[in-house]
């Protein structure tokens, strides 16, 4: 087997050098496998594939090597950070609407998913994350029959990770659509864990959808600091001064 380029992963059984895509915290060119760069300090990128890094919303710094972000010293989010992201796909080169929108409390999703030879199949999966995310299905077509039917899922899951491992079963799964039995329009699924996963096959056929997705925060905004408290990391909370000490808004450290 041989090592993808520098920076790139790829799935196990991999076939080909097209498999070898960029990581989290690395942008890149499709169908330019060796360009994966990290993302610049301020700058994210939270799903694997081809796309470029985006810039933090507000005072937010880049975290976890590039994948995320946070407020910087002195500040801390007034929201959970609402967002869209993708899921890599499978047997074909994009996924409409997988670029992540942090920041955003609502958009859509649009797909048709056509050209697959028999037997083929395509697989595109979308995370919704944020306070009480919402998924409405506003149109929905399945094409197949039996085992090669089309299929579209829609899952609650406990965190991110577990959304990215693209499986779900039991209890997560609050909707199942196929040729059998498509959505109606203005359909909705609600998640009550802050994670929703929409994922759908289209297997050898042609598929489409379209949705909207939201969820009940504002775009998140770091602010200072309130008074008398003080942050001097990325990902942790104002504290408070100590008895009888006063600070600044937005200070920085205890010093302040």
């Amino acid at each position: 087997c041989t090592a993808c380029p520098s920076n790139a992963v790829s799935a196990e059984g991999s076939t080909g050098l097209s498999s070898c895509v960029c990581p989290e915290g690395f942008s890149g060119d499709e169908g330019d496998e060796e360009s994966c760069v990290a993302c610049e300090a301020g700058t994210f990128k939270s799903f694997e594939g081809p796309g470029a890094c985006l810039s933090c919303p507000g005072d937010g710094v880049s975290a976890e090597e590039g994948r995320s972000c946070a407020c910087g010293t002195g500040h801390f989010f007034e929201d959970n950070v609402p967002r869209l992201s993708c899921i890599a796909s499978y047997y074909t080169s994009s996924c409409t609407s997988c670029t992540p929108s942090v920041g955003m409390s609502e958009g859509a999703i649009n797909l048709i998913s056509e050209n697959l030879f028999a037997g083929s199949y395509q697989s595109c999966s979308w995370i919704i994350s944020g306070p009480e995310p919402r998924l409405t299905i506003t149109y929905l077509h399945l094409d197949g029959a039996g085992s090669s039917a089309s299929q579209l899922q829609v899952a609650e899951c406990s965190n991110a990770a577990e959304c990215g491992s693209g499986y779900f079963s039991g209890s997560g799964v609050i909707g199942v659509y196929d040729p059998s039995r498509e959505a109606s329009p203005g359909q909705q699924h609600q998640s009550s864990t802050g994670h929703l996963l929409v994922q759908l096959y289209s297997r050898g056929f042609r598929s489409s959808m379209n949705a909207t997705w939201s969820t009940s925060s504002k775009a998140p905004v770091c602010s200072p600091c309130k008074a008398n408290t003080y942050k001097d990391t990325t990902n942790a909370a104002c504290t408070a001064c100590p008895s009888n000490a006063v600070s600044a808004e937005g200070s920085t450290s205890l010093s302040a």
